[in-house]
């Protein structure tokens, strides 16, 4: 596949690039010689002549926005947004909490949907841009513990899928979906709690990353290069799968959608009044949106 051409993805603005997958974004991209905006709510520790640190909160649009004029100013434009601000939470429904999950809500759906709406004039504009969404095995797999956090993931996928559709004529857009990386640190964070559960229906249900820790660790620097390789390349995936346990989950739950479709056709044909197949052309315009 093609190479991208370097200056149309020359500045990178990456959010959560205090710690994890956003701080180690933004080292292994100053190593290639790229210009980064690096943000987070707290201002990153990154010495560097190409790249600038900004406390930013993605859950507030005026700083984003007051962020990405700096990035401007200094580097002369802004080529790709990588979204990777985002919080964890492990907790059963039942014991969930209105006001906790508006607050992963609020960090990883809504602010991710701020840094979008934000950039997207300003890519529409300049007919280039590239955004890249961490939306995690999790947007895709669920898992025990993980209502709030699941949801959130979910709707970053939701939403990453109509701005694939979109921005197709000016805006090149991707998905990654993350497995469990040691170095992330995000079940450390104050909001990032493991309960365990009051009730006995509930007990022994572990995040699901404990299923597969002992028996095999991801390498975060890959997974990174392994983002970075393709968002240089001309063409982007909807979905990059990164991690062991992230394609076991994922492809498990491939397969049960697979069997749901299988046993639902009967049915779903019948909910049609005409018995008239769809003309090729708007099959081909369907899977072209889905990216096959």
């Amino acid at each position: 596949m093609r190479k991208i051409d370097k200056e149309k993805i020359k500045t990178w603005f990456v959010t959560g690039a205090s710690s994890g997958v956003g701080y180690e974004c933004c080292k292994q991209l100053l190593e290639r010689g790229y210009n980064v905006i690096a943000v987070s709510r707290k201002t990153p520790n990154i010495d560097n002549a190409n790249v600038l640190c900004l406390s930013v909160d993605v859950t507030n649009p005026e700083t984003i926005k007051r962020a990405m004029l700096s990035g401007i100013e200094k580097f002369g434009r802004i080529d790709v947004l990588s979204n990777n601000a985002g919080i964890s939470s492990n907790i059963t429904i039942e014991e969930e909490t209105l006001e906790h999950m508006k607050e992963v809500m609020e960090t990883n759906f809504f602010g991710t949907f701020n840094t979008i709406n934000s950039f997207l004039p300003y890519f529409r504009k300049n007919g280039n841009g590239t955004i890249i969404n961490n939306t995690s095995q999790s947007g895709l797999s669920p898992r025990p513990l993980g209502g709030a956090y699941c949801s959130s993931k979910y709707a970053i996928e939701g939403l990453t899928g109509v701005c694939w559709i979109e921005g197709q004529k000016f805006c090149r857009v991707m998905a990654f979906e993350l497995g469990w990386f040691e170095g992330t640190n995000i079940i450390n964070k104050n909001i990032n709690y493991y309960k365990e559960s009051a009730y006995e229906e509930y007990r022994n249900l572990h995040p699901a990353h404990k299923h597969f820790y002992y028996s095999f660790k991801n390498n975060l620097d890959f997974a990174i290069k392994s983002i970075i390789d393709q968002v240089e390349k001309e063409t982007l995936p909807r979905r990059l799968i990164l991690g062991k346990d992230a394609y076991i989950r994922i492809k498990s739950e491939n397969e049960s959608i697979k069997n749901n479709l299988k046993n639902s056709k009967k049915q779903a044909l019948k909910c049609a009044k005409f018995d008239k197949e769809f003309p090729k052309k708007v099959i081909k315009k369907i899977r072209s949106y889905m990216g096959i």
